[in-house]
């Protein structure tokens, strides 16, 4: 499985370093989040329809046309030179390199966030005070004490107060360990850092999740999972979220495996390898990140926590709640190490594709493709970590590129395996090596189901959510209201500007990658003419 200047060493360490990428907070924030806003265990159904239909499907086509593309590179731009061509190509390889660098810009700095807790835990400075049973008082006063710290911290009461606060010190590390381990190149960073980090990830959650199937009344809060509200399953919403979820929670769309699975030979396998890499992301989501969060939330808080986003149910619900547990700051310290690390091994992928498409495109050593992608991408990063206001400008560069964006080049991916390539080619080339066969169901799937709900997904989100994602550019539109609902207009008004300008900037991104991409196939055909 070796490259002529990197690669992998291991068929394992290859199906760990993409399942490390793809566990990360979507499975121990997002997920939680979604399924109690969502009908509790109701939310499966939709979900596990979604991860058959959607998940392995798109899994499976992007391992196979990653190796199929391998031989022109190992970025995304020279991976889809085997399927496509002209403004297609161009285009697509843009995509393909903005999505996991942007996504980067902006998880780091949440990756910093988890760092940060692990270390209040660990030094006691999380104390949000004891509460007994049934207090609703001493309940609501320490959920309150919780919000102040969280926003404190991540400096989202104000523009420009995240500078002032400990988080830059803990995002400045974040950000140079990261930059460290990608350094060292796929086998000696990501590979041998994922072997490690992921057997810590398990052994930190199960010691967790015994802790939390202890607590006296638990059952409780597991109840929310077992009895589910069957309602919820007639809103459109409900589904769509699954999907999303899916998407978000496998990296699907990410374009990650498809440059990873692009090192191997005809004679390695990839039916097997993505399928334990999904089925290995889909365990950690459900078994840790919904039956530790969940019923330990509902324990403590009751029906309350469904008011909580993903945010507030990671960072205020749950330390509140760990600060209610006897022993909380050593379960703390615990729970926020795995968030931690399962966050930096994905974040360490996302930087991969960047660098890859450096050294190919450009001919860079890997020190100076670290060093460009570095600066580039941490310039980047201090609009996201200033502008922080509510998470204004996260909220938005999270929208266009972790969610449209994201869509985007799944449907391209898995059309591109449909037109281009042909579902049965496909198919026969994905069996040449693996170790099972290409299932029969899948294949069905992907050639009269997948492509068509894929698009009809995509199609319903941008229609249920697009629009307000609109309007939050539209100072006066915001104005009107924050001034119907008593708010402040003012603040409302600059975080219309603030959501403007990142999408401009956004834009401006995208047009100076793609001539980025075009200038380096170019290279590339100067390099090598037919």
């Amino acid at each position: 499985m070796n490259s002529s200047h990197d690669g992998w060493a291991t068929r394992i360490g290859l199906i760990l370093a993409v399942a490390s990428g793809a566990i990360g907070l979507g499975n121990f924030l997002r997920f939680p989040g979604q399924a109690v806003q969502n009908g509790g265990g109701a939310f499966m159904v939709p979900y596990i329809i979604s991860f058959i239909v959607l998940g392995i499907p798109v899994c499976l086509a992007e391992w196979t046309m990653g190796r199929m593309g391998g031989k022109h590179g190992h970025s995304s731009p020279f991976i889809f030179k085997e399927y496509l061509k002209g403004y297609s190509l161009k285009i697509t390889g843009t995509i393909g390199v903005m999505i996991p660098v942007m996504i980067y810009v902006y998880y780091v700095f949440i990756e910093s966030w988890c760092l940060a807790y692990v270390y209040y835990f660990l030094v006691g400075g999380l104390d949000l005070g004891k509460t007994t049973a049934g207090n609703i008082a001493e309940q609501k006063e320490i959920i309150s004490q919780s919000s102040d710290f969280f926003l404190n911290l991540t400096g989202a009461k104000e523009n420009g107060a995240s500078f002032e606060s400990s988080i830059l010190i803990f995002f400045v590390l974040c950000f140079a360990f990261n930059f460290y381990l990608v350094y060292r190149g796929l086998s000696k960073g990501l590979e041998a850092f994922a072997k490690l980090a992921m057997p810590l990830m398990g052994i930190c959650s199960t010691i967790v999740l015994i802790r939390v199937l202890t607590i006296p009344g638990i059952e409780s809060g597991l109840a929310v999972m077992w009895n589910p509200d069957w309602s919820t399953l007639k809103e459109p919403k409900v589904w769509i979220n699954a999907a999303g979820q899916i998407f978000f929670s496998l990296s699907t769309g990410f374009g990650i495996a498809l440059v990873f699975s692009s090192f191997l030979k005809k004679k390695d396998d990839v039916v097997l390898s993505s399928l334990s890499s999904a089925s290995l992301n889909e365990f950690a989501e459900v078994v840790f990140g919904g039956m530790i969060t969940i019923p330990v939330a509902f324990l403590f808080l009751g029906a309350t926590v469904t008011s909580f986003g993903t945010f507030g149910m990671g960072f205020i619900a749950l330390p509140a709640v760990f600060s209610m547990m006897p022993g909380g700051n050593l379960f703390g310290a615990l729970w926020y190490l795995v968030l931690f690390l399962a966050a930096l091994t994905s974040s360490i992928t996302m930087l991969q594709p960047g660098i890859l498409f450096l050294e190919e495109g450009f001919g860079l050593n890997k020190k100076k493709s670290s060093l460009v992608l570095f600066l580039f991408t941490f310039t980047l990063c201090l609009p996201i970590v200033y502008f922080n206001k509510d998470f204004a400008a996260l909220d938005i560069a999270d929208f266009y590129i972790g969610t449209i964006m994201i869509y985007i080049l799944a449907s391209i991916q898995i059309f591109v395996f449909y037109f281009k390539i042909g579902v049965d080619r496909g198919v026969n080339d994905a069996n040449q090596g693996s170790l099972i066969p290409f299932p029969r169901s899948i294949r069905f799937l992907m050639k009269y189901v997948t492509p068509w709900f894929l698009l009809f997904v995509f199609i319903s989100f941008c229609y249920m959510n697009l629009p307000e994602y609109l309007d939050k550019m539209n100072p006066e539109k915001m104005g009107q209201i924050a001034l119907n609902k008593g708010e402040n207009v003012g603040d409302a008004e600059t975080k219309a500007y603030i959501a403007r300008y990142v999408v401009l900037g956004l834009i401006g991104i995208f047009v100076l990658l793609y001539f980025t991409v075009s200038r380096a196939l170019s290279n590339r055909e100067e390099r090598n003419p037919v």
